[in-house]
């Protein structure tokens, strides 16, 4: 999309090519992203842009996914009851199950910046090379 057509606020489809380029899109652009984009190459996803870079040419947005990975912190009396020496900041990883043993999927808000160029109109037909992000479980 051009940079004078896309909206603070508005929530656009985001197709990541299947290529990219080092010399076009460089961490140096990309910031962050550039890493969980090249996971997401050949996808689409949803992504509400929260600011637009002119200069750039790049929206910042945030992506919304479901997962059943949490982490909990332990408090100073769970970590001392395991055994553990106190002070440690302990945290406990894993996947959430509900009482069937079935993983529940907790939303999570991601942030991306990607180039003007990837955003499309939600109502506009995607791209036939391309699959939807939310397969994969990232970003």
């Amino acid at each position: 999309m051009r940079t004078k057509d896309v909206r603070v606020g508005e929530i656009y489809r985001c197709e990541v090519p299947v290529a990219l380029p080092w010399r076009r899109y460089r961490p140096e652009t990309m910031g962050d992203s550039w890493w969980p984009l090249s996971w997401l190459r050949g996808t689409y996803f949803p992504l509400s842009v929260v600011d637009v870079d002119a200069t750039a040419r790049t929206a910042h947005g945030l992506v919304m996914r479901a997962s059943p990975r949490v982490t909990v912190e332990l408090t100073e009396d769970q970590a001392r009851e395991a055994g553990l020496p106190p002070g440690g900041g302990y945290q406990v990883s894993g996947m959430l199950l509900n009482a069937e043993g079935e993983p529940v999927e907790l939303p999570r808000i991601g942030t991306l910046t990607v180039p003007l160029r990837w955003l499309h109109p939600v109502d506009t037909p995607v791209s036939p090379s391309h699959h939807d992000a939310s397969v994969r479980q990232i970003p």
